[in-house]
């Protein structure tokens, strides 16, 4: 019996095929959890798999893609995972009932058995999954009531614990195929130049040298093993083109930014009220000016690849979100049929956004054609990730509110500066304005979180001065809410001091009828015990975000010496919606905040002559495990719609934290990372 989402063999096998890859974040067993309640199968009998391509059911909508993006993976795969595991259950069902003489109402599924209560008779999935498939499939069957939904809702422990703490775990740098050789990379330093010229034969000799593979932006050498490759990579006689950003700098790049917050012809994107109101000075006038700066991803497991490829079959095995990115990405550069291409998801030692991507794939694939569609196995170093990959977009902000007597907004305006990366992802600007009730270039991957913002601000503009920078781009866990958190948590702390007022009280003040930002807001309040004084030495600060259809309420404790900055403890509210495993939604706000917090104190890819100049760990630190604060982290369930768990918890950090500091010294830090500011 198969389904999109569920398989049975005759032998009872469950195999629930999976839409969404799993990267750390246990989607796989949220989603697994969704299935096996509905089916009502047995728990620990299942397998969980992936498809081999994408295909239309296994497609985000609003993206026509197969992405594993957008904390898409419990909120918008819940319903449809559901009703899968309910058609599947009501023809099994059916089957049994006709076998039985009975009707479909006197049974029910359990532990992967049709049962008869009245009778006792128990007849396994594998008996009835031939009759089931002659039956046609239900369009609407009936949801388990919430009585019934008894694995849904509890902290269950994760189906790919055991492997990965055992080291059976696959990931795709693991992979291992018969004959395989390896690939290394060359790429040109500069993001925008080319090849201009290959010598083979200057590594043709070196040992284990097989092949020089020319690529996009670079080459691959093909060796017997990955370090001869590498050395083979670092020895080959290239040059690439020269480029117009062949000097392009950070401060090059800050200048066009501030340049751009003053050009007099921005388009209004974003309206609420009125836009003269939103300019008014006819009150206190509160104003700031914040940054960030390029990010990389980082991922714990380098890019990789593994492929076996001739011009009949293409076979790949990666660690991938973009599924449908890849297909694309080989059939616009070889003409690689959909039918002829097939993917082995592997298991992704991280993904954050960055292995949306396809060049990797690409790589790989030209690769093993060039000899002859032998596997190989491309690897990227974390220096080529660093200096040649993708980055989240540095973006500049400015804003200005009036407040009225009693210290409440009556009007703000905000100019953000920076690029935009919609229509990289298909989404153009004029037509999203269009489709979100927007005025003009509305680019959700540089506005998300300022245009939708949920405070209450009776006149309240926003506008994107376009920068286009010749530096490759990829979304970053949360995507613009990782920068429009900070810009506009920030400056609502800056309104509330001008204001006189506590931030909590204040941001409170202007969520009239916001129940899901107010009850993260109180649960965090209670959490922090935000109406007490803080320990001696420490201050807190607050911030709350929704992104992803979720809400984020934080509070930092922090303190700054001579040492440095010291984050001793972060209370963190969400509200989710129904919490499909509490304990990974615990999880999830921890890891979050752990990596927004490396990205907040220290981490920036600075450019000097067209090229990054961190390459590595040692100039591109993460947070030490000596240095991780204490995370609480409280679910609130107030029966709100689903939301997205992996991302939301990012954007609350940086501004809590850099409002915590404000606490402490009376000093703002209006710039990402803070120890570029205060320093131990």
């Amino acid at each position: 019996m198969s389904l999109a989402f569920v398989r049975i063999d005759t032998s009872g096998q469950v195999t629930f095929l999976l839409p969404t890859c799993e990267m750390g974040q246990g989607t796989h067993t949220g989603q697994a959890q969704i299935l096996a309640e509905e089916l009502g199968t047995d728990w620990s009998s299942i397998i969980v798999d992936m498809p081999k391509q994408p295909v239309a059911a296994y497609r985000v909508p609003v993206m026509g893609q197969m992405r594993s993006v957008g904390s898409y993976g419990i909120r918008y795969w819940h319903e449809p995972l559901r009703l899968a595991a309910a058609q599947a259950r009501e023809m099994l069902t059916q089957a049994a009932a006709e076998r039985l003489g009975v009707m479909p109402a006197a049974l029910h599924t359990e532990d992967g058995f049709v049962i008869h209560a009245d009778s006792g008779q128990r007849i396994p999935f594998g008996e009835l999954v031939e009759d089931a498939m002659a039956l046609p499939v239900p369009e609407e069957p009936t949801l388990r009531p919430d009585s019934e939904r008894t694995l849904t809702g509890r902290s269950i422990r994760r189906l790919d614990t055991p492997a990965k703490v055992t080291g059976k775990a696959v990931y795709g740098i693991d992979v291992e195929r018969d004959g395989m050789l390896y690939g290394a990379v060359r790429l040109a330093p500069v993001f925008s130049a080319d090849v201009e010229s290959i010598d083979e034969s200057s590594v043709s000799g070196m040992p284990g040298v097989i092949e020089v593979v020319r690529v996009p932006r670079g080459a691959v050498v093909v060796a017997d093993s990955w370090w001869q490759a590498r050395q083979a990579a670092d020895a080959l006689d290239i040059t690439f083109t020269q480029t117009p950003a062949d000097h392009l700098s950070t401060d090059e790049i800050d200048r066009m930014l501030r340049e751009a917050l003053d050009r007099p012809d921005v388009p209004v994107s974003t309206l609420r009220g009125d836009s003269e109101a939103a300019l008014s000075t006819d009150g206190q006038v509160v104003e700031a000016e914040y940054s960030v700066p390029l990010l990389a991803h980082a991922c714990m497991e380098p890019i990789n690849c593994t492929a076996e490829s001739t011009r009949e079959r293409t076979e790949l095995w990666i660690g991938t979100q973009g599924h449908d990115v890849l297909r694309m990405t080989l059939e616009n550069a070889l003409q690689v049929p959909a039918d002829r291409l097939f993917i082995n998801t592997t298991w992704l030692g991280g993904g954050f956004g960055r292995k949306t991507h396809g060049e990797i794939a690409l790589q790989a694939t030209l690769a093993s054609r060039a000899v002859d569609g032998r596997p190989v196995k491309v690897l990227w170093a974390r220096e080529d990730d660093v200096q040649q990959g993708q980055y989240r977009q540095t973006m500049r902000c400015r804003f200005q509110a009036t407040l009225d007597e009693a210290g409440n907004i009556t009007g703000m305006r905000i100019r953000l500066a920076g690029p935009q990366m919609g229509l990289e992802y298909g989404f153009d600007p004029e037509q999203m304005a269009q489709a979100t009730g927007n005025l003009a270039n509305f680019d959700p991957f540089s506005l998300a979180g300022l245009s939708d913002m949920r405070y209450v601000i009776p006149n309240f503009a926003v506008e994107h001065a376009v920068v286009d920078l010749p530096i490759p781009l990829c979304p970053w866990r949360s995507i613009a809410h990782s920068f429009n958190g900070f810009f506009f948590e920030s400056f609502m702390d800056e309104c509330a001091a001008a204001a006189g007022r506590d931030p909590l009280e204040f941001r409170r003040s202007h969520c009239a009828g916001q129940e899901r930002m107010l009850a993260v807001l109180d649960r965090v309040a209670e959490m922090s015990r935000w109406s007490e004084p803080a320990p001696e030495g420490v201050a807190r600060g607050l911030a709350v975000v929704e992104s992803y259809g979720s809400y984020v309420a934080q509070v930092v404790e922090a303190q700054a010496d001579d040492e440095g900055i010291h984050v001793e403890r972060v209370h963190a509210a969400i509200d989710c919606g129904h919490a499909i495993n509490p304990d990974q939604v615990e999880a999830q706000i921890q890891g979050a905040v752990i990596d927004a917090l490396s990205a907040a104190l220290r981490q920036k890819v600075t450019i000097s002559d067209g090229r990054a100049e961190q390459s590595n760990f040692h100039d591109y630190p993460l947070l030490r495990i000596g240095e991780a604060p204490l995370v609480e982290v409280s679910i609130v369930e107030i029966g709100s719609p689903l939301g997205g768990v992996g991302e939301p918890g990012i954007p609350p950090l940086a501004p809590a934290l850099a409002n915590a500091l404000f606490a402490a010294s009376r000093q703002r830090i209006r710039h990402l990372p803070l120890t570029d500011h205060v320093q131990g």
